[in-house]
């Protein structure tokens, strides 16, 4: 099928002088009748006058001819080269004409088989024949479209966008008899705008998850983002906030803090760094920010917009101030549990001293006891000797058995006050020793020694047998006063727990080196020894079996804090039930200055 230009367009306008307005209308049918009225007239009416104006009208006519012919082999050109779709249609929907860009466009193989096959533009080309009624009331109105975007059905199936620019040709009486236009495929840009609002619809469902505020503004300081905890915090729908500044959404809650600091970043070019900040939402109550705010730079790297983050940090102030209050009571309760434990603590020592004190004060008794019987005894034999004297009858008898009987008498009293001196002196270095604190070299098997003696007097009440192994000549540079202390506490609590039905037992105290720089102190008995709960507690503070009966639960708690604070070393409990108790010491042979002081 050839392409005729007046079978498809009936009426051409062709700019000939290249003067805007000045256009000249030609039709074939025209052409034709003018041609053989030119013949007739030039037969009959063959004058010279007649003859030139003939040759003049001739002359016109082939040079229109001419113009006509350029104008439509122009047009043709551009019909067909043209990369746009070109289509003449009636209004019922039919095809006229179409370039061949149009059939590319819609999969067919020429203009001609497009022409051919497509009957009903609305239903066989549009997807929505909606549109094309849409397209149409258009036409009627205004006479044209311009840009009217459409999806169409392509030969295979497929679809495509198309953007349409079109004009409404009407005849002498006014009636829309065909639309001429262009159309463009936009399915690319259609799918690139598609992706582009699928990209911002996911991003804006990721940041509507986070708590936090995030905003993004362009230069003028427009939102061009908002996410839905925004909103919320600021009463705020985020489609509305699009293209508004923060001056227009929430002038109300400190929008001037914000545009300043979106204007530092813009000058300085760099983000700010988390600072905190306090806004007022849309309840009126005040809250604590953390926020940041950084450039967004394009590809020539210019600054196109400003992103906001902000972290609602009033619940971590809140909980941070209790937490304060919270420390600060802790503190306080603890300072008052320390005093109470040191005075509990004091308590103890001056019960354990106590306890000490009765024991040695029972056990000087008896040897003072004794010699002041003896000195009465020896009192009344003196009288009576006198009383021979002066009478005269004094016989060598009862010489010989005064001598005898003042022999045995101050025996027995050098012995017994030498017995006491012992035990008051004893008692004297371990009370000198608990009350210097002072670091001091000693041999800690004399010190041992002078220590057990205290104790012997409970060992006896207790009908326990206690024992002793010291290496002699181990010279400790240590604290005297609290290894004392030590020893009298693991005893005392020995007694009191190990022993529970009065029963005899034995209880026994070894010491010897450990290594060149330290000595092993192992304090054991032989008594009903702990289960597995009372020796993993057996350390704490105030944990005592015996509480009824007036046990502070501080004693091994003491013990513990000397030998591991004050003596600078190592402790270790081993116990089971029915199989004693064995407690471990490691000592320095030179303890730490440097640590705290004694507790006890």
């Amino acid at each position: 099928m050839s392409w005729h230009l007046a079978a498809s367009f009936p009426v051409l306008a062709v700019d000939l002088a290249g003067l805007p307005g000045t256009f000249i209308a030609f039709g074939l049918g025209g052409l034709l009748i003018g041609f053989v009225a030119g013949v007739a007239v030039m037969r009959f009416r063959r004058t010279p006058a007649v003859i030139a104006a003939q040759s003049q009208e001739a002359a016109r006519r082939s040079l229109a001819e001419q113009r006509y012919a350029e104008a439509e082999e122009s047009y043709r050109k551009l019909f067909d080269s043209s990369i746009e779709g070109i289509y003449v249609t009636t209004p019922d929907g039919r095809l006229l004409n179409a370039n061949p860009a149009l059939a590319r466009m819609m999969g067919y193989n020429s203009p001609q088989r497009l022409i051919h096959e497509v009957t009903d533009i609305a239903h066989t080309i549009y997807v929505d024949p909606a549109v094309r009624t849409e397209y149409q009331l258009r036409m009627s109105r205004v006479g044209m479209v311009r840009d009217f975007e459409y999806q169409v059905r392509r030969q295979d199936g497929s679809l495509l966008w198309l953007s349409d620019s079109a004009t409404a040709i009407r005849d002498e009486a006014g009636e829309v008899i065909r639309y001429e236009g262009t159309v463009r495929d936009i399915t690319n840009q259609k799918q690139a705008e598609a992706a582009l609002a699928e990209s911002r619809r996911r991003l804006q469902e990721v940041i509507d998850t986070v708590p936090a505020v995030i905003n993004v503004k362009d230069t003028r300081l427009r939102y061009v983002l908002m996410n839905r905890y925004m909103a919320r915090i600021f009463s705020i729908e985020p489609d509305d906030a699009i293209g508004r500044t923060t001056t227009d959404l929430m002038s109300r809650y400190g929008a001037r803090k914000t545009d300043d600091n979106d204007r530092r970043v813009m000058e300085t070019g760099k983000e700010l760094g988390f600072y905190e900040e306090e806004y007022i939402d849309s309840s009126g109550a005040m809250r604590q920010w953390l926020v940041n705010k950084l450039p967004l730079r394009g590809a020539d790297g210019e600054i196109e917009n400003i992103v906001t983050v902000a972290l609602d940090i009033g619940e971590r102030k809140r909980v941070e101030q209790e937490m304060r209050k919270a420390k600060d009571a802790a503190e306080a309760t603890l300072r008052n549990l320390k005093e109470t434990q040191n005075s509990l603590i004091e308590a103890e020592k001056l019960a354990a001293l106590g306890r000490l004190v009765a024991g040695v004060a029972h056990e000087v008794n008896n040897p003072v006891g004794i010699s002041l019987t003896v000195a009465s005894s020896l009192e009344r034999k003196v009288a009576m000797f006198s009383d021979e004297v002066a009478r005269g009858n004094l016989r060598r008898s009862s010489l010989n058995d005064f001598i005898e009987s003042g022999r045995s008498a101050s025996s027995q009293l050098v012995s017994n006050l030498n017995r006491a001196a012992e035990l008051i002196q004893s008692f004297k270095q371990v009370a000198a020793d608990r009350s210097y604190s002072d670091q001091r070299s000693f041999d800690i098997a004399d010190l041992t020694d002078q220590v057990v003696m205290s104790l012997r007097p409970g060992v006896r009440k207790k009908n326990l047998t206690l024992t002793v192994d010291c290496k002699p000549n181990l010279i400790m540079d240590s604290y005297p006063g609290p290894y004392g202390q030590v020893l009298t506490n693991l005893f005392l609590n020995s007694v009191a727990h190990a022993f529970p039905a009065g029963e005899g037992g034995e209880v026994q105290i070894k010491v010897k080196e450990a290594g060149e720089d330290h000595v092993e102190v192992l304090f054991s008995d032989n008594g009903c020894g702990m289960s597995a709960d009372i020796r993993r507690r057996a350390f704490d503070p105030f944990f005592t079996t015996r509480r009824n009966e007036g046990g502070t639960g501080l004693g091994l708690h003491i013990v513990y804090s000397i030998v591991t604070s004050r003596l600078g070393g190592r402790i270790h409990l081993h116990s089971a039930p029915n199989e004693g108790t064995r407690v471990q010491m490691i000592l320095p042979r030179v303890a730490p200055a440097e640590l705290a002081p004694d507790s006890g």
